[in-house]
């Protein structure tokens, strides 16, 4: 890059997840020129603008993204919008950090998982691009990643997703529906056409196959941390709570002294000794993955364990990072 200022543009500003990448970038040391807001026309209530350090940003829509000129793009969008616009940017020369892994299989760059991958992975010069794991994905690795130098041979068990997986959309409506649901009326069923309050939603796929969100999860724990996917069965469901994600988890091949040993020192683990305080709700707005609970297997295989995070400030906290790398790299407009 030739500028010296840096123009960073985050698509989806808008959403959930966009405006933790925006809180994250406000609160980071990089120095940023010009910020530029892109969000969907179609939002209701329509958001015209956003606030970032201490300044109101106005929102443009997606489409004009193609006149402009930025040294980075931030995506936070679902895969539909994120596969048409990422490789026409990296086409550009547009540098792009994919915060949720929604390019997978459309873009051909390194997955990176801040506290886990120690540094900037150098096929992101020749890629262009750098993605970031799923949520379901990060909270895996992130507890995995230390286990497998330590003999870990396999990981199963059910996390638990929030609304806030479709974004401030399935919120909005859980919000909706809980209060139709109460009043006797039909609650709207846009995002969740099933219906979520009061409910449990697993994975919408045949009873004998894997999802979609499940098998891109063990794929990103391989990618990250080596274990094999074929190691790693564990089942998605989402539960009627605005935001937050929660995890039971059986981790076998290892043992409750070797597990609290490789935790402890690990970047992003927090230890909870009281066992109340491991409920998503705990952990909003709070970085790291929570755990706690951990138990020997009853039968000698392995220990379970119970972990919470927050996974949208987290994704934030992850697509600020690898764009910290991206300056500090020489990357962008700034060293």
């Amino acid at each position: 890059m030739s500028r010296s200022a840096l123009e960073v543009a985050v698509v989806g500003a808008t959403g959930s997840a966009g405006a933790q990448v925006l809180a994250a970038l406000d609160a980071s040391d990089i120095v940023i020129a010009s910020l530029k807001a892109y969000g969907s026309a179609a939002r209701s209530p329509r958001v015209d603008t956003v606030s970032f350090r201490g300044e109101n940003v106005g929102v443009e829509p997606v489409s004009a993204l193609a006149s402009a000129e930025p040294d980075l793009v931030i995506l936070c969008v679902p895969p539909a919008v994120a596969g048409k616009l990422a490789p026409g940017l990296v086409q550009r020369g547009v540098l792009v950090i994919d915060v949720g892994n929604a390019t997978v299989g459309v873009l051909d760059a390194p997955l990176v998982l801040p506290g886990l991958t120690p540094s900037l992975p150098e096929a992101v010069t020749r890629a262009g691009a750098v993605r970031s794991p799923s949520s379901v994905g990060a909270l895996l690795a992130s507890l995995i990643g230390p286990l497998v130098p330590i003999g870990l041979t396999g990981v199963s068990g059910v996390v638990s997703l929030s609304a806030s997986g479709r974004g401030r959309r399935g919120m909005e409506e859980l919000a909706q529906q809980v209060v139709a649901t109460l009043n006797n009326q039909d609650p709207p069923r846009r995002a969740f056409v099933d219906g979520l309050a009061f409910d449990t939603l697993p994975e919408d796929t045949a009873m004998d196959e894997w999802s979609g969100p499940e098998q891109l999860a063990a794929a990103e724990v391989e990618a990250l941390t080596g274990l094999s996917a074929t190691k790693v069965g564990v089942q998605v469901a989402t539960q009627p709570l605005f935001a937050g994600m929660s995890a039971g988890l059986h981790l076998r091949g290892v043992t409750v002294e070797a597990v609290e040993d490789a935790w402890r020192g690990a970047e992003g683990l927090v230890l909870v000794s009281r066992p109340a305080r491991l409920r998503p709700r705990a952990t909003i707005g709070k970085p790291g993955v929570w755990w706690g609970r951990l138990r020997a297997d009853p039968g000698g295989d392995g220990v379970f364990v119970w972990a919470v995070t927050d996974d949208l400030h987290a994704a934030g906290l992850a697509g600020a990072r690898i764009a910290s790398w991206l300056a500090a790299a020489g990357l962008l407009g700034v060293a």
